[in-house]
């Protein structure tokens, strides 16, 4: 078996081959543009399938969401410790079968029960593509180059959703234009994405490294991985950061993704648009903090591993905390002079999610690195869940500023958790991680 093998300008752990690094980075282009599709799948459902009146349709995609992340904090780990068990590619293709089955079955739902059955589904699914892109950054790439396909796993997430809102969103009115009512343009799309996804099962069945992280005698039972992911939380601070960072970083997502958009859609309603106006109005920031965001990530393929791995999150956090809370000078998110605060917005957003992927990924264990992630991934969906909930009363009470000040707040908390991290607790030093590109990873 080929050793040392490297992909462009990033070392390869044993027994990873440049090929499946091809596969994982189709596998990262595929995942989010396919797995987010259902922000467009849900409203087609409620007006199309259930009827549901628009005015209606808010607090019912509020609710379902809820239940979402619930599944999510439940399945994360089980899914990390199963791939601990039995590979992650299994998993991962699993995940994507879950999707497929979802988007199936989505135009058949006839209540908000039925449909909050298959978001269910829909979920398991989520958690295992998700969390197994973060266990491959792991498993693909020795520590001193995580930072790098990190980075170049966050470009390909991101064309993913560009991708996924500009062609696959488009497809209903392809359909209608070809004469299909609007059920059956709906149906149509969601049959389309369904086959997207099951063929990415197929590929990543197929593609990634077979066998597991870990050797026999190093693998544990399922009880101890499962334990594993939290507990090693408790004696090694990094990870305990990391899942701190994981906590805000995915707030950002969602602070970013709903208030953003809605900041920008209550601005144009306010001077006078049309809903429709507004709604397309509103989404400019959105873009602006997106592109910058997707910029920002080619950046930091040469960044990340400049850094010591601690040192790299709080620099990440110091920037998004920067990003968010230099938001309330802007009084009108609509004024082309405030395009410069929302490249910064969008730079601080994807530095979060970049800064605490690379960590965990350079800090788990290849015996446990499933539940660790998986574990690391509950403390997002967590903070998803909070952000969520203390957010939107923030924007409807107080400001629609408001989201972006307590997310900026709760980065400062974890840079400067970080900082002491990197002070008290910094674990193996730059040139000790340079050090081991030469040496042995554990067996496929």
């Amino acid at each position: 078996m080929a050793t040392g093998q490297r992909f462009g300008f990033i070392d390869l752990e044993t027994g990873v081959v440049p090929r499946h690094v091809w596969v994982l980075l189709y596998a990262a282009f595929a995942t989010i543009g396919l797995a987010t599709f259902d922000a467009f799948a849900t409203p087609y459902v409620l007006s199309t399938a259930l009827g549901i009146p628009i005015t209606e349709q808010g607090a019912m995609i509020g609710r379902l969401n809820v239940y979402t992340e619930i599944v999510l904090m439940l399945i994360f780990t089980p899914l990390g410790v199963l791939s601990d068990r039995i590979g992650r590619r299994a998993v991962y293709a699993f995940g994507f079968a879950c999707l497929a089955l979802s988007y199936a079955l989505f135009p058949y739902a006839t209540s908000e029960t039925e449909l909050a059955l298959i978001r269910v589904i829909y979920s398991v699914g989520l958690g295992g593509v998700t969390g197994m892109i973060a266990t491959l950054l792991g498993d693909y790439a020795v520590a001193p180059d995580r930072g790098k396909l990190t980075a170049l796993v966050g470009i390909l997430n991101g064309l993913g959703v560009v991708t996924g809102a500009v062609f696959l969103a488009r497809l209903p009115r392809v359909f209608a234009d070809m004469g299909y009512n609007e059920f059956q343009a709906g149906q149509y799309t969601l049959w389309i994405v369904a086959g997207l996804c099951l063929l990415s099962a197929l590929v990543v069945a197929a593609g990634l490294r077979k066998g597991l992280a870990a050797t026999v005698t190093e693998r544990q039972s399922f009880g101890e991985l499962f334990r594993s992911g939290f507990l090693l939380a408790r004696t090694n601070p990094r990870i305990a950061v990391a899942f701190a960072s994981a906590f805000v970083a995915r707030g950002d997502l969602v602070v970013v993704g709903t208030f953003l958009v809605l900041w920008g859609k209550v601005a144009a309603v306010n001077s006078g648009m049309d809903t429709a106006a507004a709604l397309e109005a509103g989404r400019v920031p959105f873009i602006v903090a997106q592109s910058a965001g997707l910029a920002f990530a080619i950046f930091a393929i040469f960044l990340l591993d400049r850094f010591h791995r601690v040192t790299g999150l709080a620099i990440c956090m110091g920037l998004a905390a920067g990003g968010y809370l230099l938001l309330i000078f802007v009084e009108n998110p609509l004024d082309r002079a405030n395009i410069p605060f929302f490249l910064l917005l969008g730079v601080g957003q994807i530095s979060a999610l970049l800064g605490s992927t690379q960590l965990i990924g350079k800090e788990a264990p290849a015996a446990q690195r499933g539940s660790v992630i998986g574990a690391f991934s509950v403390a997002g969906a967590l903070g998803i869940l909070i952000t969520s909930g203390v957010g939107g009363s923030l924007f409807d009470s107080i400001d629609p500023r408001a989201p972006f000040v307590l997310l900026g707040l709760m980065n400062l908390v974890v840079l400067v958790a970080a900082v002491l991290v990197r002070i008290y607790a910094p674990g193996p030093p730059m040139a000790r991680e340079f050090q081991s590109k030469a040496a042995p990873a554990a067996a496929a």
